[in-house]
């Protein structure tokens, strides 16, 4: 009896410490700093690789309703438009992935292509994410990802901003929700600002 306890508190402190590692791992990829960047519009090498990293991470803490999917064992599409950089380090970095039970793929996309199968889409360019384009995602399962002032404000779920030369994002539940999509309370936590709370 001592040692079936003894077993279970072993087995909840690594499931513990595994749960601070993978929240502590977003932290820094959050907290990573950007050098040589000029601005928002000069985004180095590492900005491309810290935000596929970014779009990677940020799947284990959405939840996508079941008919998102075509069948169980579709994959996760990341569409990426307008980013052609971040787009090949997503690539790399998908090679052999899974999330959720899936394989993860990304997808280049453009203004006029279908979006069947994807279920995250960023934009690289600000003024793309404020186009009538994003007006097609309204009623769609998918988690839209923006780049620059005002991502939340042209109704995406997530944005990327720069503070002080750092990567950081900013998150809309009403965006998620319009998607019917549930954002993680530990990912919120990270988000430089939070729109639409409860």
């Amino acid at each position: 009896m001592i040692a079936s306890t003894d077993g279970a508190r072993m087995r909840a402190s690594v499931a513990a410490t595994l749960l601070r590692l993978w929240t502590g791992l977003l932290l820094l990829l959050a907290q990573a700093a950007l050098p040589g960047v000029a601005s928002a519009q000069g985004l180095s090498g590492a900005a491309d690789e810290v935000k596929a990293a970014y779009l990677y991470r940020f799947i284990g803490f959405i939840e996508w309703p079941d008919d998102a999917f075509a069948g169980p064992g579709t994959p996760l599409v990341i569409g990426v438009a307008s980013a052609d950089a971040v787009y090949a380090e997503l690539s790399r970095a998908l090679v052999g992935r899974n999330a959720k039970g899936r394989p993860v793929l990304a997808r280049k996309v453009a203004a006029g292509d279908a979006l069947e199968g994807v279920q995250m889409l960023y934009i690289g360019d600000p003024a793309l994410a404020r186009s009538a384009w994003v007006q097609r995602l309204r009623d769609r399962h998918v988690l839209l990802v923006t780049d620059g002032p005002q991502g939340l404000d042209a109704g995406a779920a997530l944005n990327f901003v720069l503070v002080e030369d750092r990567l950081r994002f900013e998150a809309s539940l009403r965006a998620a929700e319009r998607a019917g999509l549930k954002v993680s309370s530990r990912l919120l936590a990270l988000a430089q600002r939070v729109v639409g709370t409860p």
